[in-house]
């Protein structure tokens, strides 16, 4: 089965620079620019990894963290969120929440690549 990686993201940019960067290196890419259409998507299909943004307009990445965490199906779906939050604390709060890494933003390309690949093989 082909892995893919969802990108939830509110931000074109942001969208354009991770997809680029995934495909790249092979990974399968999907997106969604918002919670609610992270659930449409999630609906027909389950992604290996989702990359979400923390900071976004309707649902943050917390709360759709959270809607993720307490849907059976999706709750063991890996989710790495990406913030440009400065927070000193915001990558604990991030892991205690469940995600299960936090990239902050401007993102390393190389520490992007080494995460997915990382998270996709296990």
């Amino acid at each position: 089965m082909e892995k893919t990686v969802l990108i939830v993201d509110d931000s074109n940019t942001n969208v354009f620079l991770l997809q680029s960067i995934l495909e790249t290196e092979g990974i399968q890419t999907s997106v969604a620019i918002s919670g609610k259409e992270a659930f449409n998507f999630l609906e027909n299909r389950k992604p290996s990894l989702i990359l979400l943004d923390i900071m976004m307009p309707d649902k943050d990445g917390f709360m759709v963290l959270e809607e993720l965490k307490s849907n059976p199906e999706m709750k063991n779906i890996p989710v790495v969120f990406i913030t440009a939050k400065n927070d000193k604390d915001i990558r604990e709060i991030a892991l205690e929440a469940g995600a299960t890494e936090l990239i902050q933003k401007p993102i390393d390309v190389n520490n992007v690549i080494k995460l997915v690949k990382n998270i996709l093989l296990n």
